[in-house]
């Protein structure tokens, strides 16, 4: 049986993208920081054009963040470095569950926002 999400998979598509998690993460950080200061300005005036562009940002801003992250924990594999059996599947099972949960995370900040676009207009 042959999985679409295995860590291995997921190492090589991070090896792949590591020469962008610097920019990620502060791409990221510049957003939340805009969407700080688009919040602010909220607060004095609510035209609806602004409160969706926040919340694109603030979304934009989570997906960078998890895709950072993504990349620093698949860009290197813990159980190819170790010759020791019980390492070797101490870090198997934490590397499965790293696999499970970015599954899970890397697409939901843009369903979440697809999910707000639907359900607030």
């Amino acid at each position: 049986m042959r999985y679409w999400f295995t860590p291995e998979s997921f190492h090589f598509l991070a090896s792949n993208l590591s020469n962008y998690k610097w920019r990620l993460l502060m791409w990221s950080a510049a957003a939340f920081a805009l969407y700080t200061l688009l919040e602010l300005q909220i607060n004095q005036t609510t035209p609806t054009f602004l409160i969706w562009l926040a919340l694109a940002i603030l979304f934009t801003a989570l997906q960078m963040l998890v895709c950072t992250s993504f990349l620093f924990f698949f860009q290197v594999l813990p159980s190819s470095k170790t010759n020791k059996k019980s390492w070797f599947i101490f870090y198997r099972i934490i590397e499965w569950c790293e696999t499970l949960l970015f599954a899970l995370l890397l697409p939901l900040p843009t369903i979440s926002f697809i999910y707000a676009i639907f359900t607030f207009s």
